[in-house]
C-alpha cells in the first residue's frame, strides 16, 4: 500500500509540471495510443528515417524510477535529523519527477556515463520555449547550474534496458554505433512542441559541434506517457488491442 501512494504521489507531481505546459505550449490534450504505423509516420514527420530511434517501454521504465524512489525513501528513515529528512525527501521525489518527464536530453559518455540532462520543466519560458537555457548548448559539453539536473543517477544502460527497437528487439549499449558521446531524446506526439523543439536543438548542437564524435538516439515514449495516465480498464482494453494487432501480424 505504501508503494502505492508513493506511485500516486509521484504521478500526481509529474501531472502538475506537465499541466503547466497545456495549450500555450501545444499539447495534445487528446492523444492517441500509437500502433506501428503510427509511430513510423511520426518518425518520418520529424525526420527521424535515417536516425537510431527506439520505444520505450509503456511500464517498466516508469516503475524501475518509482522503485528506486521507494528504496531511496526506506533509506532515508535512517536518518535521525527531522530537517534533513524532510529536505532530501522533496530532493529525491523531484529527481523522480524529472526522470519521469516526457521530454528530456541527455547527454553520456562511450562508457554510457551522463554528463548532462535537462528535462522539460526547466525550459525558457514556456513561450518562445528555449531549450538552451542559460546559454547550457553554447558549449561542449552542455552544462547547467540547476542542482538537480547535476545528479546523475543513472546510466545510458538504465535506459537502453527499458527500451527496444522498433521491431521490438533488445539494444544494449554494445549494439550502439562507437561513438565518444551519445546524445539521448526522449519525444512524442504527446508533448509536441517540446518534442519538437528538443529534436530541432539537438540536430543544430550535433552539427555545431562536428569536431566531437557524438551519436543521437531519439528514444519515443508517446505509449509509455500514455500508459502512465491511464487507469486498470484503460489499460485492459490497450492490452486486448495490442493482443489483437499481434495475432493480425502472425496470420
Amino acid at each position: 500500500m505504501k508503494k502505492f501512494l508513493v506511485l500516486m504521489f509521484v504521478s500526481a507531481f509529474l501531472s502538475s509540471c506537465s499541466l503547466l505546459y497545456r495549450g500555450i505550449l501545444g499539447v495534445d490534450t487528446t492523444p492517441e495510443w500509437y500502433n506501428n504505423e503510427d509511430l513510423t509516420k511520426a518518425i518520418s514527420k520529424r525526420k527521424l528515417t535515417n536516425d537510431i530511434v527506439l520505444v520505450l517501454d509503456t511500464a517498466s521504465y516508469r516503475n524501475d524510477v518509482v522503485d528506486d524512489l521507494y528504496e531511496v525513501l526506506d533509506s532515508l528513515k535512517l536518518d535521525t535529523n527531522a530537517v534533513d529528512y524532510k529536505i532530501n525527501v522533496r530532493k529525491a521525489i523531484k529527481l523522480a519527477n524529472d526522470d519521469l518527464q516526457s521530454t528530456q536530453i541527455r547527454l553520456f559518455t562511450s562508457g554510457g556515463n551522463e554528463i548532462f540532462k535537462l528535462v522539460n520543466c526547466y525550459i525558457d519560458p514556456p513561450i518562445p520555449m528555449n531549450w538552451n537555457v542559460a546559454g547550457c548548448f553554447d558549449a561542449f559539453p552542455p552544462t547547467i547550474a540547476e542542482e538537480n539536473l547535476n545528479v546523475h543517477n543513472f546510466d545510458l544502460a538504465y535506459i537502453l534496458n527499458n527500451s527496444t527497437k522498433l521491431n521490438g528487439d533488445s539494444i544494449t549499449l554494445y549494439n550502439l554505433p562507437k561513438s565518444d558521446y551519445y546524445m539521448l531524446v526522449t519525444w512524442n506526439s504527446f508533448m509536441i512542441k517540446p518534442s519538437k523543439k528538443a529534436i530541432k536543438v539537438v540536430k543544430k548542437y550535433i552539427k555545431e559541434n562536428l569536431n566531437q564524435s557524438i551519436t543521437p538516439i531519439y528514444i519515443n515514449n508517446h505509449n509509455a506517457q500514455m500508459w502512465g495516465m491511464m487507469d486498470s480498464t484503460q489499460r485492459s482494453l490497450i492490452y486486448a488491442y495490442e493482443q489483437e494487432l499481434a495475432k493480425k501480424s502472425e496470420e
